[in-house]
């Protein structure tokens, strides 16, 4: 006959076992592969792929606007930018991505490029991003973004000239 205190000891050892070690370059390959997905969503201007990235109570914070809230009040922001002229969008190198101990939790930071065409030939302007991804059911969903362009170069500082 089992006891009332050998029971409770043995649900404790089972709830205070380690979660299992998450394996964090599979994470980290994970993280950066959602991301080129979701750019490729980007390229292909598909509004319903690029805003399935975004978890339903995402926050979006966009350089020069208030920040939206939610995934189908992101749908605006994602229009806009499928409506601007780019030719190509796509990230420059490897995103940086660190992923929580439990795995469920990561952010990554990264640059961007958009190619404009111009009457002169294209143009790139650059931009940057951060992202905060949890797991949900499974998959990564990207619950905060930041993103903004570059500033632009700094005119040269003329000195003027002595008499």
């Amino acid at each position: 006959m089992i006891t009332h205190a050998v029971r409770a000891a043995a649900v404790v050892a089972v709830g205070c076992r380690s979660p299992r070690p998450v394996d964090q370059a599979d994470a980290v390959l994970a993280i950066r592969q959602r991301f080129a997905d979701w750019v490729n969503a980007e390229r292909r201007r598909d509004l319903d792929a690029a805003v399935s990235f975004l978890a339903p109570d995402a926050v979006i914070q966009a350089e020069g606007a208030p920040a939206v809230n939610g995934r189908d009040a992101a749908r605006a922001v994602w229009k806009g930018i499928f409506e601007l002229s780019y030719t190509d969008i796509h990230d420059i190198e490897p995103r940086t991505a660190v992923i929580a101990q439990s795995g469920e939790l990561a952010y990554d930071l990264g640059n961007w490029k958009v190619v404009l065409p111009g009457q002169d030939g294209s143009t790139e302007e650059r931009g940057q991003s951060a992202i905060v991804w949890v797991k949900r059911a499974g998959t990564w969903m990207a619950a905060a973004i930041a993103f903004s362009m570059d500033a632009p170069a700094a005119p040269p500082v003329v000195q003027p000239e002595s008499p």
